[in-house]
């Protein structure tokens, strides 16, 4: 409880900076309760609030130096410029509702005392606080301010739209990539056309956010644009928003096979990739050969949409498992009893920036032999999170479960290892990165399960595992290159996919 007139071990009480204007912007409770309830019912493993909460409180030294926090015993101490301005009985150190609530008083009390803190906005105050408590977890779990926040979840859930965007060009702003299917694909919005004015403002006296606010807002309402195409009159078309998920997906066709470049996984994402998959086929009919799915570059996404994608071209067994403290994240996801591919050939391309859930669907597709995988090393990225939106439209991040592949192993700091390797020195030719396999000499997979095995505990094991195909930069067209050679050879893509195929680690 906090204990009004102290004072400090060598002077007085410093003067309250709001002691004469009116009280400081409202702190709230609610989301310093949210956020460590959250984190105590799921985290990856339980967790001591005695060291997070005050590492919370201490992160207010980003705002003010002179702001500072303690504890001595089963007190929490609270000092500005110096001097002692409050005490605390901690709680215990599972009560995430006591911390919440100390952290509130505290945070209100050197607001006070502070002209810096006092001068802060309440989501200034949040990001400092929850980004200390979060360093104390690991490196995937993390807070997101309101605004970027509010970004992102447009991003992975969609957004009330139209469905398209927007580019300035020698004084002009020009419609580009229109979804197929949107709003303004059915209101006839060409990529090209010039958009004069939005619900009669002339464009050229917005800004583009001013820009990016009108396009967007609430499903069913109406946005009026006037756009102008090529040296014909201005035309105003009125739209009414929609739902609108980007697309992350796309589709092209080298050498007549199906290239499919996925960016990160959002909530369309395995609807998108289906309607692109289908949609080659029929242009290609029988002379399509088989497909690339690259996924180099892609940070990751939603965990269901991977488990989603996978499933497209499995048509049994596991996809992958996750394992957690919290009982919802212990899953096993198997794949449905179809493959949209028909069992065409399928190369996967990854590189050190693949991540995630991009791993997630590389690993179920090597380890079940569907696909050979081209390219380097993946990420790393085991681990699964979950996003809890707080009361102030901020979201938590919080690690709850680990990913393992059909193989059994964990994708936590091992990743993905290529088939195919095209990242070490001194190869930059198809024909040469390809000789091993062709020759007999391609390392197997089994010595990677060996390594896979001890890696989670030896450092050794986990470093050979690493070095064994290091992403570099080299020219992105080799990857390519390497699968569509692959592709042109049958029985070499039927070798390869053999040494592909799931070597357990660990039964799950």
């Amino acid at each position: 409880m906090l204990a009004f007139g102290l004072g400090s071990p060598g002077g007085t009480l410093p003067r309250p900076a709001a002691a004469a204007t009116a009280e400081p912007a409202f702190i709230s409770e609610q989301v310093f309760a949210v956020a460590y309830g959250k984190i105590a019912e799921v985290y990856l493993q339980q967790v001591d609030f005695g060291r997070l909460g005050l590492d919370g409180l201490k992160g207010l030294a980003t705002i003010d130096p002179t702001a500072r926090a303690d504890r001595q015993g089963n007190t929490v101490r609270l000092y500005v410029s110096g001097s002692l301005i409050g005490e605390y009985a901690a709680p215990s150190l599972s009560d995430a509702a006591g911390w919440a609530a100390l952290t509130t008083k505290a945070v209100e009390r050197a607001r006070l005392y502070s002209p810096t803190l006092y001068q802060a906005v309440p989501e200034r105050v949040y990001q400092v606080v929850l980004d200390s408590v979060m360093t104390d977890l690991d490196g995937y779990s993390r807070y997101t301010g309101t605004q970027r926040a509010t970004s992102e979840r447009a991003q992975r859930e969609g957004y009330g739209g139209i469905g398209l965007s927007l580019e300035a060009a020698n004084g002009r702003i020009l419609i580009r990539n229109v979804l197929p299917r949107s709003p303004a694909d059915r209101a006839g919005i060409r990529s090209g056309d010039q958009l004069l004015a939005i619900d009669g403002d002339l464009t050229a006296r917005l800004t583009e956010t001013d820009m990016r606010d009108r396009l967007r807002g609430p499903t069913g309402t109406m946005v009026l644009l006037t756009v102008a195409r090529d040296n014909n009159p201005p035309r105003r078309a009125p739209i009414r928003r929609e739902r609108v998920v980007p697309n992350t997906v796309n589709a092209s066709v080298s050498e007549q096979v199906g290239v499919l470049k996925v960016d990160r996984f959002n909530a369309a994402t395995a609807s998108n990739l289906r309607d692109a998959i289908l949609s080659t086929r029929q242009s290609l009919g029988k002379g399509l050969r088989g497909f690339v799915l690259d996924l180099r570059g892609n940070p990751g996404g939603l965990l269901d949409q991977a488990v989603a994608v996978a499933d497209l071209f499995i048509a049994q067994g596991k996809i992958i498992t996750t394992e957690g403290r919290h009982p919802d994240s212990r899953q096993r996801f198997e794949a449905g009893p179809d493959d949209i591919a028909e069992g065409m050939p399928l190369v996967v391309l990854v590189d050190g920036r693949s991540a995630s859930s991009a791993e997630v669907v590389a690993a179920a597709l090597q380890d079940s032999g569907r696909a050979v995988v081209v390219g380097a090393s993946s990420y790393g990225k085991g681990s699964v999170q979950t996003v809890t939106r707080l009361p102030n439209d901020g979201e938590l991040f919080l690690t709850w479960s680990r990913i393992y592949t059909p193989a059994g192993y964990t994708l936590h700091r091992q990743g993905v290892q290529p088939t195919v390797c095209t990242s070490r020195m001194g190869q930059d030719d198809p024909v040469t990165l390809l000789s091993d396999l062709r020759d007999g000499r391609a390392r197997p997979m089994t010595q990677f399960a060996g390594w896979r095995a001890r890696a989670a505990d030896d450092e050794e094991a986990l470093a050979r595992l690493r070095e064994a195909c290091p992403w570099k930069e080299h020219e992105p067209e080799l990857d390519l290159k390497v699968a569509l050679r692959l592709l042109a050879e049958p029985a070499l893509y039927q070798r390869a996919v053999a040494l592909s195929s799931t070597n357990t680690v660990a039964e799950r």
